[in-house]
């Protein structure tokens, strides 16, 4: 459904309708489609975001764009005392007719005209394609402005109005700069987004590896580079564990890492640490890892709990991919055959990382079973199927294997002569173990 706007002299606002499927968002968004309210500013800033990339492609082939020479970033801040949040970027800008056919219709920003002229690898810099995006605003506004001037130089700047009823008003605008200005008129119950403090935690939390500077005021909030989304060959070893540090505020570097990048058979992009101890973290002391799910370089989940298996639990780390299944607003990522592709191909790189450091480190390996043992023996207990995977990965002590361990392979080729069954023991601790008279008769015959 289109509906014309009505004529009005150029000065005035002109109210314009918004499409139906448009009322009925709104309509949805004030009856909460967002559980986490500050997911608002993450979107803004991926909206723009893609509106700096698009620029950025534009001026490789059109020099003749308006400020040519902008440093292409974003800028958001908060007024207390006016109660509103600002957000501005030096991005391809809208005219007018451009801001009533894109803010007046659902997934309109552009960026799904520009993904059909990229190339594959390039398509992961476009952040604002799925989701509902821009109208998040209207979840902590009861009044959102946007002021945009077009790259184009001879285009003029245009304003959109909208308390989130049933029209938007148009009207010109001054802006002498190229880019789009939105102006967050905050509701009573959400003006803490107007201190700076808070603009810089949410920042931080969603978008700190956004591709373009983000400020607030004259501060620079985020950190831009996703170590994940390098190739591994070009990384640092030193970077893995300040990385290390950042995501888990533990101060002991990891006893091992694992670097993921491909795009087949799923895109993912992926950093997997294992701790060095169980119970880790200054502040927050716990035996459980979180993984943070991205999708393009944009936090989704804090903790994702879908993407290893139970037994896989103790991992920390981030997993970004573009393929991922995501619901309307982005905060839930659906069932799909796509993550169950993800799961298995970190679990099947986590699995064999490590059975490598069993057979090369073997002294680094008892650390980590020492630490993290109990939850591959839960694994065999609990995941039948996954069973085979996990036999070759467990150790334990044994009466030829000295202060050692030994794996059941190599327990097995040490088997005598007419010996088909493996023998065991169970006690409260080794030394008791070690004394007990069971032992005696496994003795007299070589039986380890």
């Amino acid at each position: 459904m289109t509906t014309e706007p009505v004529e009005h002299p150029a000065s005035e606002p002109t109210p314009v309708p918004f499409r139906a499927e448009v009322k009925q968002l709104l309509h949805i968004l004030a009856h909460s489609l967002y559980t986490d309210r500050e997911i608002f500013l993450r979107e803004l800033i991926s909206n723009a975001s893609d509106a700096l990339y698009r620029v950025q492609f534009e001026m490789l082939t059109n020099q003749n764009v308006l400020d040519p020479e902008a440093e292409l970033a974003i800028h958001v801040s908060g007024d207390a005392d006016a109660k509103t949040v600002t957000i501005t970027d030096t991005g391809i800008g809208m005219t007018r007719e451009e801001l009533i056919e894109n803010l007046g219709t659902i997934a309109q920003s552009g960026a799904r005209a520009l993904m059909e002229r990229l190339e594959a690898g390039q398509r992961g810099q476009i952040i604002g394609q799925f989701g509902v995006g821009f109208y998040s605003a209207f979840v902590v506004a009861d009044e959102v402005t946007v002021i945009s001037r077009s790259h184009r130089p001879d285009a003029e700047a245009a304003k959109w109005t909208a308390t989130g009823g049933d029209t938007f008003t148009i009207e010109p605008a001054e802006k002498a700069e190229r880019g789009t200005t939105i102006i967050l008129k905050l509701k009573d119950d959400a003006t803490d987004f107007a201190q700076a403090w808070k603009l810089q935690q949410v920042i931080k939390k969603h978008s700190d590896f956004v591709a373009w500077p983000v400020y607030v005021g004259d501060e620079r909030a985020n950190q831009q580079t996703a170590l994940w989304r390098q190739a591994p060959r070009n990384v640092e070893a030193e970077k893995y564990p300040e990385f290390y540090r950042q995501l888990t505020m533990d101060f002991d570097e990891p006893l091992m890492q694992i670097h993921l990048s491909t795009d087949v058979p799923v895109d993912l992009h992926s950093i997997l640490f294992v701790p060095a101890k169980r119970e880790r973290g200054m502040i927050e002391r716990r035996v459980e890892g979180k993984i943070k799910l991205y999708s393009r370089k944009v936090l989704i989940q804090e903790e994702a709990k879908d993407l290893l298996p139970n037994h896989y639990r103790f991992v920390e780390g981030v997993v970004d991919s573009e393929d991922l299944p995501l619901n309307v607003s982005r905060e839930m990522v659906q069932s799909n055959p796509v993550l169950a592709r993800i799961k298995k191909t970190l679990t099947g790189r986590l699995t064999k990382e490590l059975g490598e450091l069993a057979e090369k480190d073997a002294e680094k390996y008892a650390a980590f079973w020492k630490e993290f043992g109990v939850f591959l023996k839960e694994g065999i207990a609990v995941e039948y199927a996954a069973r085979t995977d996990l036999l070759p990965l467990l150790r334990f002590h044994s009466t030829a294997s000295g202060e050692g361990l030994t794996s059941l392979a190599e327990y097995k080729s040490r088997m005598i002569d007419g010996q088909d069954e493996i023998y065991y023991v169970m006690g409260s601790d080794l030394e008791s173990v070690r004394h007990s008279p069971h032992l005696e008769a496994l003795h007299e015959r070589g039986l380890e």
